[in-house]
Order: C-alpha cells, then structure tokens, then sequence
C-alpha cells in the first residue's frame, strides 16, 4: 500500500512538473508582453496628464489626442499649440512609443528563436495537438529506422495527414536536420514519464507506437507495459502498437491494453503500420520468420502458362501454394502476379510447412 502510495504521489508530482526550459520560456514571454503594456499605460497617462497641464485641455480631450498621436492616425482636430505641448509629445509619444515598438519587436524575435530552439532539442510542449501519432523510442534510437517508420506513416493514406510527436532520448544535440525535414515535433524523455507524455499530448493522440527498449532483452516488455499502463490510463480511445521481446509476454501487454503487438523487427519497420492497418497480417509474417511456422520453398523446374492455371495445379496436389516465381529470361523474381498473367519461368516459390 506504502509503494501504491509513494508512485501516485510521484505521477501527479511528474504531471505537475513542466520542463524547465518551457516554463521559462513561457515565462519570458508572459513578462515581455506585461512590460509593454505597462510602458504603453505610463506613456498614456503621463501624455494625457501633460496635455491638461500644458495645454489646458479638458480630460476627455487630451485623452483623444493621446490615442490618436499613439496609434499614429492623427486626425487632427486637436493638437497641442504650445511649444512645451509640443516637446512633450515628441519626448513622450514618438520617443517613448519607439522605445516600447522597439522592445516589443526584441522580446518578439528573443521568444520565436528560443521557442525554435526549444522545439529542436525536445524541451517544449506539444499539448495543443489532437490526432496525431506518438512514436516512442528505444533506448538507442536508429536515424535509418525512424525514418522507414516515418516514411511508412506518410505513405498510408490512413495515416499520411496525422502529425508526428517522436519522444526519445537518443538526441541530445537536437533532432537531426534530416528529421526535422519530415515536420517531426520532438519530446526529449522517455515513455514512462507522464510528464513527457503529457508534453506529446497523449490524452488527444489518435496512435501510439512503442519500440522495445532493447530488443534483445526481455526486461523490455516491462517498459512497455508500465508505458501501455499510463497510456490507456489518460486515452482509452488511442490504437497501441507495441513491440514484445518475450512472446509469452504478449497477453499481458495486450491486457495491458495494446491494440496489436508484435515483435521486433528492426529491419521492417513497414511492419508496424501494415499491421495495424490490416489486422492479422503480422501474424501471418511472424510465422515465416519462425521455426515452428510456415516456410518458403523453392521448386526448381521450367514451368509455362498462366499464372491462375499454375496454382491451382499445385493447390490440387497440395504441393504448397504458389506466392512468387523467377523469370527464365531476365532472372527477375516476380511476386503475386496476376492471374491471367502468362508466364515463363524456371523456378516457382511455394509457401508451405
């Protein structure tokens, strides 16, 4: 009860817990823009109180003549007549309003280079999105493989208009340039963190991926079910995909509440989305790759005709069923061909036990 106790306390602390570099950030701004309109105020007040002093004017008078100089629309259907009238509105409004526009335009240029800075390196909060996917790392992030993963997203038309929230640790120095070339919003942290989470916004992500941590070590499927955990927690809507090391593990993270998992496949990672897009399909890839399962056989011998004609013939001897064969003129291996397609070939693979 005492450890239940101690990680509830320690979740809401996380989740309370913004990263530095986004408070700060936002605190800067938040400062900025309070400085300026108190600068604006001060301007207001002291030119209006120098128009009823120098001028004689009544308050409502010298109030309109202090707004229509400030915004620079100048009707002029009053306008200070004495000298020091004069003086003081040049002191007050022109150099007094160049200094706030010009403290304004710094802030604003200071804000937008530190908010790029913190989007590359991971530090800021991606909270105001809705939808999108949420890929998270493993404990070594492979550039090649994110990029397949990546590009996978963006050619499925199910998911090729869905936003990209990556979270990993393997960036230090920034999300490369050639990530960043695929409109990837970057979360520096690690899955089981609900403040990181929180920062991909997860309560509003329509996908979640999780990559085994080390995909050669079963301590793995831990991870991801503490992660599918807290996940589900805050989004009981969301599609989790989730890469198990350990087969026996698999139902307890799907009763953990992964929609599809599978396991690692870090030469495929097309797997990944071909899988949730068409359920059952990695089931049936798993078991090529296995011992146990189907396997690919190779019948070499000169073979004419159509394609259709050819499988039924092995179908009907149960001989395996036909699924690619090799050209007998260029050597090229042709898969699924269509069934009225004509062939040559010299070798015909066979799916089969």
């Amino acid at each position: 009860m005492n450890l239940f106790l101690f990680r509830k306390w320690r979740d809401n602390r996380l989740k309370r817990k913004v990263p530095h570099a986004i408070r700060h950030t936002e605190q800067r701004a938040a400062r900025a823009v309070f400085w300026a309109l108190f600068y604006i105020l001060v301007i207001l007040i002291t030119h209006t109180l120098a128009m009823m002093r120098l001028e004689g004017f009544s308050v409502e008078d010298s109030l309109w003549l202090t707004l229509t100089t400030i915004t620079t629309v100048g009707y002029g259907d009053i306008s200070a007549k004495t000298g020091l009238g004069r003086f003081s509105t040049v002191l007050i409004v022109y150099l007094g309003g160049i200094f706030v526009l010009a403290k304004m335009a710094g802030d604003f240029f200071d804000y937008s280079s530190q908010r790029r800075e913190d989007m590359k390196n991971g530090n800021w909060s991606w909270r105001k999105m809705k939808d999108h996917i949420i890929i998270i790392g493993s404990k070594v992030d492979s550039t090649p493989h994110l990029l397949r993963l990546i590009s996978e997203c963006k050619r499925e038309q199910a998911t090729a208009l869905r936003k990209i929230v990556l979270i990993s640790e393997s960036y230090a120095n920034g999300l490369p340039a050639i990530l960043q070339g695929f409109d990837i919003r970057y979360v520096k942290g690690h899955g089981n963190l609900p403040g990181t989470l929180e920062q991909a916004a997860v309560s509003k992500a329509a996908i979640a991926i999780i990559l085994a941590w080390k995909e050669e070590e079963q301590f793995s499927d831990g991870l991801a079910f503490d992660v599918i955990s807290r996940i589900r927690d805050t989004n009981s809507e969301i599609e989790i995909i989730a890469e198990c090391v350990d087969d026996n593990n698999r139902q307890r993270l799907e009763k953990a509440g992964a929609t599809l998992v599978l396991r690692p496949v870090r030469a495929y990672p097309e797997m990944i989305i071909g899988g949730l897009l068409n359920p059952g399909s990695t089931a049936i890839l798993e078991n090529l790759f296995t011992a146990e399962g189907e396997r690919i056989a190779r019948e070499v011998r000169d073979q004419t005709g159509l394609w259709a004609d050819i499988v039924s013939e092995h179908l009907r001897t149960n001989s395996g069923t036909p699924i690619a064969y090799r050209d007998a003129d260029t050597g090229k291996i042709v898969t699924a061909p269509a069934g009225d397609a004509k062939i040559s070939a010299d070798a015909i693979f066979l799916l089969g036990g």
